[in-house]
């Protein structure tokens, strides 16, 4: 009777061991399936995730993550002074060649450089086209090596910095005007708002502009630019009662 019993018993916990791990399945896969429509739903409808100008830091980590923020700043400084002082066209483009190899050693997407590369591109061209005209062939490769080094140089610091990272470091760099009596904290506050501000104002841009669009209004100068600076000077006010409410600025 008590082995007959010590059977049942572990078959019964084994049946109710299969049953909570098939259920447990079955809610994953629901969970999953439902995630999958929510996300199908937003697809259809539009909806569409704001502009992030700061912050899109790449999720594939490599070594350019560690660097300390304050050495990438002053290569970036160092970089925009080579590429301005000598304006030469092989140490330019030489300078953006070994940046771009950077990147690659540093496990960062080609897809992350390519669109901004279309945009500096298109600069680059105007440029190129206005110097073959009023300057040298050499002067245009001059600035169009200037340009590409110093937008790849922003694109590694950006892609492996957060900008907690950078506004420390800025809060760091102030630091120093601590002695002529400067309150270095409001600084380094200032800084943080205005990156939260840009990207703030970016979204709200792409949402007037959409709902312009939803209107057949996406050629009326209006539609789409008077609601964004109403809902900035709106966004404006607001961050300046909480300020004053929590007694932070005078």
């Amino acid at each position: 009777m008590t082995e007959s019993g010590q059977n049942q018993a572990g078959q019964t916990q084994a049946a109710q061991t299969q049953a909570g791990q098939t259920q447990a399945g079955q809610t994953q896969a629901a969970q999953t399936q439902a995630g999958q429509a929510r996300s199908a739903g937003r697809s259809r409808a539009g909806v569409r995730r704001r502009p992030q100008f700061f912050g899109t830091v790449s999720r594939q980590r490599g070594w350019l993550h560690g660097v300390p923020t304050g050495w990438k700043l002053a290569a970036i400084a160092v970089i925009g002074l080579v590429a301005l002082i000598f304006r030469d066209p092989i140490i330019n483009w030489s300078i953006f060649a070994v940046l771009v190899l950077v990147g690659f050693s540093a496990r960062l997407p080609v897809r992350r450089f390519a669109l901004t590369w279309a945009y500096a591109a298109v600069l680059v061209v105007i440029v190129m086209v206005l110097q073959v005209f009023f300057g040298t062939l050499q002067a245009g490769l001059a600035v169009a090596g200037t340009v590409f080094a110093c937008v790849q140089a922003a694109l590694l610091l950006t892609l492996t910095t957060t900008v907690g990272q950078l506004l420390d470091a800025f809060a760091a760099i102030v630091s120093p005007l601590r002695r002529l009596g400067v309150d270095t904290e409001v600084i380094a506050l200032t800084a943080g708002l205005m990156v939260r501000a840009i990207s703030h104002i970016s979204g709200l841009l792409t949402d007037a502009d959409r709902a312009a669009r939803a209107r057949g209004l996406e050629t009326s100068l209006r539609a789409r630019v008077v609601p964004a600076i109403l809902r900035s000077v709106k966004y404006a006010q607001d961050t300046g009662r909480a300020l004053d409410a929590r007694g932070i600025v005078d």
